[in-house]
């Protein structure tokens, strides 16, 4: 399957080179088999990590792609990546159904990938560093914006706290800390602690896309967040039987053996059984 090249808002440094192309390819059975089966005990994070080595073919000169690199990349990218193979696997447009948090009415929205995606940012760095102060000091603080690895090493403690994970990944992504009085202070003042993350998201807005919606029953605007990968993994969750159902069909019929059924993509295998139900209905049948 030929991938399609497609292009990360930050990227990634790949020896003395900077990469923000990558070639994907669509979601196919063997994805979907994976997040009807072992995908469903993973953490969302790691679920996000196994998806994309899956689908990323190559990014800048690497190819294969295995996890260990999909885990580097920025959120932003890792997220700009799942809309890509969302638009590839199931069209340009979304459709969501939200409640309004103030009437508790059902809204429907409609919106496209490109209306998601960023553009590329101004920055190509690995390391950023920023000058916080307080009304006691002022700290220059080095850090880096988090990436695939910090949100699998912090997914058991986000399932007890989302508040204590945000602070273990602002730890894991902070190099150094020197204030006017000490050099590569050992512990985080709470001014860092409160004032960073902000400035890490300005660094990645990608990362976390935020719609500001207004409810057309009640005019109360609100705002909620779009998470790609929760969206793409709960649109592909075909019921388990109905999934191998379609497989058994297109192998029954067309004599094709389960991995090359497996080996279609999500839009194929449809166009497949939508034409084999045609035929079936027209009484005709199958070599």
């Amino acid at each position: 399957m030929q991938g399609v090249e497609v292009h990360l808002p930050g990227g990634v440094p790949i020896g003395e080179e900077w990469c923000d192309s990558a070639w994907l390819r669509p979601v196919t059975g063997r994805e979907e088999e994976f997040l009807l089966s072992e995908g469903r005990q993973m953490t969302a994070a790691a679920r996000v990590t196994e998806l994309l080595a899956r689908c990323v073919e190559r990014l800048g000169p690497v190819e294969p792609v295995g996890a260990e690199l999909v885990r580097r990349l920025n959120v932003g990218d890792r997220e700009a990546l799942l809309l890509h193979i969302r638009r590839m696997t199931l069209g340009e447009r979304v459709s969501c159904l939200l409640s309004c948090p103030n009437c508790g009415k059902k809204m429907d929205l409609d919106l496209e990938i490109g209306e998601l995606l960023l553009s590329p940012y101004p920055h190509r760095k690995k390391t950023h560093a920023v000058d916080i102060a307080d009304a006691e000091n002022s700290y220059r603080v080095m850090f880096r914006v988090p990436n695939g690895e910090d949100q699998e090493a912090v997914a058991n403690s986000a399932a007890q706290s989302v508040d204590r994970a945000a602070e273990l990944v602002l730890r894991r992504c902070v190099e150094r800390v020197d204030s006017r009085n000490e050099e590569n202070l050992s512990e985080l003042p709470p001014i860092v602690l409160r004032d960073l993350p902000g400035k890490m998201a300005a660094l990645d807005p990608q990362a976390e896309l935020l719609l500001d919606l207004t409810c057309p029953e009640c005019a109360a605007g609100f705002v909620v967040p779009f998470d790609a990968g929760d969206y793409l993994c709960r649109e592909l969750a075909t019921e388990e039987r109905e999934f191998y159902r379609e497989v058994h069909s297109l192998s029954w019929h067309y004599h094709w053996s389960e991995d090359a059924v497996l080996g279609l993509s999500r839009r194929k295998r449809h166009i497949y059984l939508d034409l084999l139900s045609d035929e079936l209905a027209q009484g005709g049948r199958t070599a």
